[in-house]
């Protein structure tokens, strides 16, 4: 396949499972993003149909092209403080951070076409409403395996796991997870509480 057909299927499979491929991801990506977006009105606790961590949250869309996409999504776990983080708090932009690490899988289902991931579409979720995106960190001294910055191929009938590591806010705690793909409906994870 020639280059610039490679490169647009790359583009039209990215932009049908919304695998977030931005500026500060890519070769660039060492460097936190200092990134909190809000989500609109504050709310102080997390959504009704919140799942539970282990819970899956299954999808279904239609390809570009035609085809079926679908798979399930799952938050393993998140710790915070993380274990296993041995960056220096400069790097994260915060003083006296606190490091934490999500636990994330997506499961490309066995009749969909590849899936890409990328830590673009998580953030953590707080109670006054606000959202810290991940940071898209990919430098030594991250939780392993990492988590793809760039965007990884989920194969049909495949999962795909790994860690997004966050530096927050010292004694902050998130009140949720959020996966939100542009295409569909945001799906969110109760953090328990400690």
């Amino acid at each position: 396949m020639p280059v610039r057909r490679a490169a647009a299927a790359l583009l039209i499979a990215c932009t049908a499972t919304a695998c977030s491929v931005t500026a500060g991801s890519g070769p660039n990506a060492d460097a936190p993003a200092a990134a909190a977006k809000s989500s609109g009105k504050p709310t102080s606790s997390p959504a009704a149909d919140a799942l539970a961590f282990g819970a899956g949250s299954h999808w279904s869309d239609t390809d570009t092209d035609g085809s079926h996409i679908s798979g399930t999504t799952t938050v393993i776990g998140y710790r915070q403080p993380a274990q296993g983080v041995s960056l220096p708090d400069e790097a994260s932009g915060l003083p006296h951070p606190d490091w934490a690490v999500l636990d994330v899988k997506v499961c490309a289902a066995t009749d969909s076409t590849n899936v890409i991931v990328a830590q673009g579409p998580w953030s953590l979720r707080y109670a006054d409403g606000t959202r810290l995106a991940a940071p898209r960190i990919s430098a030594e001294g991250v939780a392993e395996p990492v988590y793809s910055v760039g965007g990884a191929v989920v194969r049909p009938g495949t999962c795909y796991r790994g860690k997004i590591t966050f530096s927050v806010k010292h004694g902050s705690t998130p009140t949720g997870v959020v996966y939100d793909v542009d295409s569909r409906d945001p799906v969110e994870w109760t953090v328990p509480k400690a």
